[in-house]
């Protein structure tokens, strides 16, 4: 599952936006090349909720889209429900329940915390990093276009 970040055309898959790492994209003149950035040491983890089991309601149903039998049949899709907030997960990623389990609680963390602390949240953190990063290709982009400019007028070039 890919996710646009910023609305600035990055596609981060969301396997990556859980380990909070993101793929930063760089333009080369033969390839387009990727490299990861992590903002691990950057963010403040202090305020991300504390998942208590009494809290959650989980159900086991039946799997549904693509895959044929063996997602139709088996109940490897995990519901999990908060009750204080009332927030619902559903996840189906993979056909193994307790990865499905993993990553519902993984899922069901981040909205929590984006439900309870909503600018400081570890997703909102990220966004603002990232677009520092991106700003900063941008102004480094632009200086050197108007240096490579000035040369080839000084130059005699164009």
């Amino acid at each position: 599952m890919l996710l646009k970040l910023l609305n600035l055309g990055q596609i981060i898959p969301r396997n990556l936006i859980l380990s909070r790492e993101f793929l930063v994209q760089e333009k080369n003149v033969n390839s387009m090349q990727f490299r990861f950035k992590s903002f691990k040491k950057l963010l403040d983890y202090s305020k991300v909720p504390v998942l208590d089991e009494k809290d959650l309601e989980e159900q086991f149903v039946l799997g549904s889209g693509p895959g044929g039998q063996c997602i139709n049949r088996t109940a490897s899709c995990v519901v999990l429900k908060h009750k204080p907030t009332g927030i619902v997960v559903k996840n189906q990623e993979t056909r193994s329940l307790l990865q499905n389990q993993k990553l519902a609680r993984e899922i069901m963390i981040q909205r929590l915390d984006k439900f309870f602390n909503k600018e400081e949240s570890i997703e909102n953190q990220t966004n603002v990093l990232m677009k520092d990063v991106i700003l900063s290709r941008k102004r480094k982009q632009k200086k050197w276009a108007e240096l490579k400019k000035n040369f080839k007028e000084r130059e005699g070039l164009t």
